[in-house]
């Protein structure tokens, strides 16, 4: 475990912190995931390719980890602040608990360290023959990649002594298997023809689309003044989806440098779900606040997608909106010049 502290408090001159007053840490921050072969918390890659061919691309757009966190109270340690993600994902910043507490952490997809998953798929289907590669090819397989991504987790807090107070920080880190899914390339190619003393089969009826209403929409939610101009700190991003009967699965909101939670999906018959997210603007990063008074913040043109997957995480829908959202100039009076900060769509 590593430890770094920061001094809040001034220390006294010529006094030096007393062996009594030490920092008691015996498991201040420990994580714990269950790897086993059948284990739900491992994150699933999915390969897929053409039938009675190779395997060539990957479906999986996003990561998603179980892992178990858990710590004990340093001394006189007060107001503490947690945060656990997986790779370059997007952080939990849940409250600490010293029981073992669940967190669920994604990241967007990149390859697992030092391993490329179509290339195992394909090398293990090379090596099968006969009946082991027609089975291969039609229900495919399943297996753990040792070593493919790291969690990092951190807990700071508050030393609260007297005469001084000061904070300590703990990090933690683990490097976690992922399970990668090789699809059967066969799985959808239809059996052969029946003979002609095999009665045809009944048509079925056509099936119907998944979903009768599907919307996606972007508007601000939050605003902040910046120099002479008002704005929007904060967007609000709204998913809607009316089923066709009863629907399982999960869906996410994806955009730049931005990963919503998933949200799970389960719809009765012919029910409708509204899903909402939020993606917080940052205006530093594009100029930073107005320092003149006729110069203010730069538009910015965003790109986001929502997303839904089946149970299975087969990807059945995607809406994709570009907006350009800008800041107004408030009036000497306190009104904004030209109307209300925009989230003007530009597709």
């Amino acid at each position: 475990m590593k430890m770094r502290t920061l001094l809040l408090g001034l220390m006294m001159a010529g006094i030096a912190q007393s062996a009594a007053n030490a920092v008691s840490v015996p498991d201040t921050l420990e994580l714990m995931m269950h790897t086993g072969p059948e284990s739900p918390d491992l994150a699933v890659i999915k390969v897929d390719g053409e039938p009675n061919g190779r395997y060539n691309k990957v479906l999986t757009q996003a990561l998603e980890y179980d892992v178990y966190v858990r710590g004990d109270r340093p001394d006189d340690g007060v107001n503490p602040y947690l945060k656990v993600a997986v790779e370059d994902g997007e952080s939990t910043e849940e409250g600490w608990s010293p029981e073992w507490a669940k967190h669920t952490l994604t990241a967007l997809y990149r390859d697992p360290e030092g391993a490329n998953p179509i290339k195992l798929c394909n090398n293990r289907l090379k090596k099968t023959a006969g009946a082991e590669r027609e089975e291969f090819l039609k229900k495919g397989v399943t297996f753990s990649h040792a070593g493919a991504y790291t969690i990092y987790a951190s807990i700071e807090w508050i030393i609260d002594r007297f005469p001084n107070s000061y904070v300590s920080t703990w990090e933690e880190e683990m490097t976690v298997p992922v399970k990668i899914k090789c699809l059967g390339l066969n799985r959808n190619v239809k059996e052969p023809k029946p003979s002609r003393t095999t009665p045809p089969p009944v048509p079925s009826r056509t099936t119907p689309p998944l979903f009768s209403k599907t919307t996606f929409e972007i508007e601000p939610s939050k605003i902040v003044k910046d120099g002479q101009y008002l704005c929007p700190s904060e967007l609000r991003l709204y998913g809607y989806l009316e089923a066709n009967g009863a629907f399982e699965g999960k869906s996410i909101f994806m955009g730049p440098h931005y990963l919503s939670a998933i949200t799970e999906l389960d719809i009765s018959r012919d029910g409708s779900r509204n899903v909402i997210g939020t993606y917080p603007m940052k205006w530093h990063q594009v100029g930073g606040l107005a320092s003149q008074a006729k110069a203010g913040p730069a538009d910015q043109k965003l790109a986001f997608r929502f997303n839904i997957s089946d149970a299975g995480g087969k990807l059945v829908k995607s809406m994709e909106k570009t907006v350009t959202v800008s800041c107004s100039r408030i009036k000497p009076n306190g009104a904004a010049i030209g109307g209300d900060m925009t989230v003007t769509p530009a597709n």
